[in-house]
């Protein structure tokens, strides 16, 4: 039997993982080996379309679909994660990469975003060299907006087709009512398969997730 595969990926808030890597996340639940986890930094703030209760839901039922196991490291800290020490958010982002020791992980690029910026950085010092570990493979994931103006991340770019489930990635990303904008806001239907067709075109297939590759082990 195949070893399971391990894979952990780092969210700002709920609805970046699926944006970035939920055609990849959908495939490896398919594929039936791997413990998929995933973290995001806070649920919940004071913008009415942040209500705690509804967003950690919503959080809960994309986890369900992609068999994943979800949790939260901070309530209501929507807009400011960049409050928070560095050192406590690496110190819990320590702890659940040394208890789970992931094969993959997948980091948010930054944005123009705040909690973008904050988590990305924190991320990033966590995955440190560790005694006894290391990840075989570490990734930055994109979000729509992370495709404005920021043109400072490292690594050889990686593609994964999607070209078999993006409508499931649409759905996936459906589940999270409260967060799908009306247009130019790429935060929906449109804006996916529109960022998802230019990774396409340009790794040559119909619809793409593309990655800046920042570890690899083979």
């Amino acid at each position: 039997m195949e070893q399971e595969k391990r894979i952990l990926v780092i969210a700002p808030h709920a609805d970046d993982e699926v944006l970035g890597c939920g055609g990849y996340l959908l495939h490896q639940k398919n594929a039936d080996n791997a413990d998929i986890r995933i973290i995001v930094a806070t649920i919940g703030g004071s913008d009415k379309r942040q209500d705690f209760s509804t967003r950690e839901m919503e959080f809960l039922n994309v986890c369900n679909a992609l068999g994943a196991k979800g949790k939260y490291l901070y309530k209501n800290m929507d807009a400011l994660i960049d409050t928070v020490s560095s050192f406590e958010i690496v110190s819990k982002l320590d702890k659940e990469i040394d208890d789970f020791k992931p094969d993959e992980i997948f980091v948010n690029c930054m944005s123009k975003h705040q909690d973008h910026i904050k988590l990305f950085q924190c991320a990033m010092s966590s995955i440190r060299l560790r005694e006894g570990y290391m990840p075989k493979f570490v990734a930055l994931y994109e979000y729509p907006f992370s495709t404005q103006g920021y043109n400072v991340h490292s690594g050889g770019k990686v593609y994964h087709d999607i070209s078999d489930n993006i409508d499931d990635k649409i759905k996936l990303f459906k589940l999270y009512e409260t967060q799908i904008r009306n247009s130019p806001s790429p935060l929906n239907e449109r804006g996916i398969k529109a960022l998802a067709s230019i990774r396409g075109l340009e790794s040559g297939v119909m619809y793409a997730e593309m990655f800046y590759l920042q570890q690899m082990k083979i």
